[in-house]
């Protein structure tokens, strides 16, 4: 019995050290962890969604009037959830058979209720309507994010991504087995 309360308070000592270095060295409140896990899950949706183009999915994860900021890539930012929706429908997904998209290294920062945040990123788009066929595109960067409390869930505000490497390169199509 002693030797289980002993350990059990080892094991609190371990997890206020751990929110209090995570939190700045003051203890975080169980609702900042709580947000902090539920924004997390945000950029991970979304590259689920845009490598399953299921744009219902996609939408869920934005505010009403999210900036999605496409700066990086050479055109203007799309302004608003119908237009974030709009840009992916006839500008992203119709010009790429597929791609796969690794989230990284999520970092988030609640200030009450909103956060800003960024993650790493790794995405390979097979098949650009834009590059000969069997071509596929490689980059590697970050993501930058703000984020806020709507109706109580938390949205993706502003999107940004800051490429630092890209690639393309050509692909044996037999080798491509899970292309939709």
């Amino acid at each position: 019995m002693r030797r289980s309360i002993s350990s059990l308070a080892v094991a609190s000592m371990i997890l206020v050290s751990c929110a209090m270095q995570a939190g700045g060295g003051r203890a975080r409140s169980a609702q900042e962890t709580l947000a902090e896990a539920e924004i997390a899950r945000l950029p991970v949706t979304y590259a689920w969604a845009v490598d399953e183009k299921d744009i219902d999915l996609l939408m869920s994860v934005f505010s009403q009037d999210i900036v999605y900021d496409l700066s990086a890539y050479g055109f203007p930012s799309a302004v608003g959830w119908e237009a974030v929706r709009k840009t992916f429908l006839s500008g992203i997904f119709p010009y790429v058979e597929c791609s796969f998209i690794s989230i990284s290294n999520i970092r988030v920062h609640v200030t009450g209720s909103t956060a800003t945040g960024a993650d790493y990123f790794v995405h390979a788009g097979y098949n650009p309507g834009t590059q000969p066929p069997n071509t596929r595109s490689h980059t590697e960067g970050q993501h930058f994010y703000e984020f806020k409390s709507e109706q109580g869930d938390w949205k993706i505000s502003y999107m940004k991504g800051s490429p630092f490497f890209e690639r393309w390169e050509p692909f044996d199509p037999d080798g491509l087995r899970h292309c939709q």
